[in-house]
């Protein structure tokens, strides 16, 4: 059972990698307003905002998003249950995802609320995004790496009473995002799950203790063994 959810999670993470990756290209590509090689001011078009979604589907629960500082400062905090069909067990997911941008870089620190322990690591593929950009209009960069990758628009609709563009990821995945950036719902076709808002605040960035890592036992790790290849 422990391998079949090992292998599970392992999938999961490769996928949310690749649908993130179309995200923040979309979101953060057209709020660029640097000098190629620098690092954006802005890398949102919403100061700060917050976000309640449902999650849906093998994994059922909620996820509340924050972000601050024009996109450089992003929290994910996760309250749900998996349950993988077939095994007969469920996994508890309690955790806290935290995004910072600096001058070095981009960190994801992952925190397990359960027994307060975490790890910390570099994301290499920011970096890639700002040097890829030199020379070139971010705008349509960020175009072309998300064509290389699958995804294309195929529509609109409205989630929470908000206006959305459907980017896919043929036979994978959907994600729906506001002419301001922000994410109103995801779906993986792949895994069967699903998050969806139900309520958006803008100019909100929630409270400042959900930014920090507080006594939590964090680990520095390598990203780059986990990319998608």
């Amino acid at each position: 059972m422990t391998n079949a959810i090992t292998g599970l999670e392992k999938a999961m993470c490769n996928m949310t990698l690749k649908i993130g990756l179309i995200s923040t290209f979309f979101v953060s590509l057209m709020a660029y307003n640097g000098l190629a090689g620098e690092l954006p001011k802005k890398l949102h078009p919403l100061e700060s905002y917050c976000v309640t979604y449902k999650l849906e589907g093998m994994m059922k629960g909620i996820k509340t998003v924050y972000s601050k500082n024009w996109g450089k400062n992003r929290v994910e905090i996760t309250k749900a249950e998996l349950k993988v069909p077939g095994v007969d067990m469920v996994q508890k997911e309690n955790k806290k995802v935290i995004i910072k941008v600096t001058d070095d870089g981009q960190s994801i620190i992952s925190i397990n609320l359960e027994d307060n322990t975490g790890t910390t690591m570099k994301n290499p593929m920011f970096e890639m995004v700002m040097q890829g950009m030199k020379g070139k209009d971010p705008k349509k960069f960020g175009e072309e790496i998300m064509k290389k990758m699958g995804a294309k628009v195929v529509g609109e609709k409205v989630v929470a009473g908000e206006k959305c563009k459907i980017w896919e990821l043929p036979g994978l995945a959907k994600t729906c995002i506001t002419d301001d950036g922000i994410t109103l719902e995801s779906i993986s076709e792949a895994v069967g799950m699903s998050e969806v808002a139900t309520e958006i605040k803008r100019n909100d960035p929630g409270p400042n203790s959900a930014y920090e890592i507080g006594d939590a036992k964090i680990e520095e790790i390598d990203m780059k063994g986990l990319m998608p290849k």
